[in-house]
């Protein structure tokens, strides 16, 4: 059995796993929100996301830039490579699990994906299953994968390498992951997780 997991899922799982609750003290993702990410149940945009999703535009595309401060704007860009590729397909292995995914940005020697919040903690992005994406990116020569993220008031940067990163309690949850997805299998209706899908066209960064 080979199972198709994304980061998104896995970091929804992690929270399942850590009981992590939401500023009103709810825990965000219990046993049926679980299921139903897995199923990729259809919800309603929240304003935070919707304003993450304008952010981006307004970075790469110079939509919506006046709903921002400036000079947040413009530290972002900074810290982007001037040749760049985004939503970049990448895959990696690990055991019976195929992870994959689209990480906003390739360029140069880094890969990079925008983050917003409404508040920044140092080292926030450290056990985010995103970083399963150096694994991806080595084979293009890339080791460093840097989160850029706003609190669109200042700008802030994490930034990880293939070679010193720990893995290990990633891989954990992957293999947590895949039990509980074999104990709720009669729940799960998005059978594209059981299946193998390989994506080999892309060779190039700037093909």
């Amino acid at each position: 059995m080979i199972y198709r997991i994304y980061p998104t899922l896995l970091n929804s799982y992690s929270m399942y796993l850590n009981q992590t609750k939401d500023s009103n003290g709810k825990i965000m993702v219990d046993e049926i929100e679980m299921i139903e990410r897995i199923n990729r149940v259809k919800k309603p945009t929240t304003g935070a996301q919707q304003k993450g999703l304008d952010f981006e535009k307004a970075v790469f595309l110079g939509q919506g830039e006046e709903f921002f401060e400036e000079s947040v704007i413009e530290k972002a860009r900074n810290l982007i490579p001037q040749r760049y590729k985004t939503q970049f397909y990448l895959e990696s292995r690990h055991k019976n699990c195929l992870i994959y995914g689209y990480v906003d940005g390739v360029g140069e020697n880094i890969a990079f994906d925008l983050k917003t919040t409404s508040f920044y903690s140092p080292n926030r992005f450290a056990s985010n299953h995103q970083n399963l994406y150096l694994l991806g990116l080595q084979k293009y020569g890339i080791e460093q994968l840097d989160y850029i993220i706003t609190d669109f008031k200042e700008v802030y940067v994490e930034s990880y390498q293939l070679n010193t990163f720990d893995f290990n309690p990633l891989y954990n949850q992957i293999e947590s992951f895949t039990h509980f997805l074999e104990e709720n299998k009669k729940f799960i209706r998005d059978k594209k997780i059981f299946d193998r899908k390989s994506n080999d066209q892309q060779l190039s960064i700037f093909d």
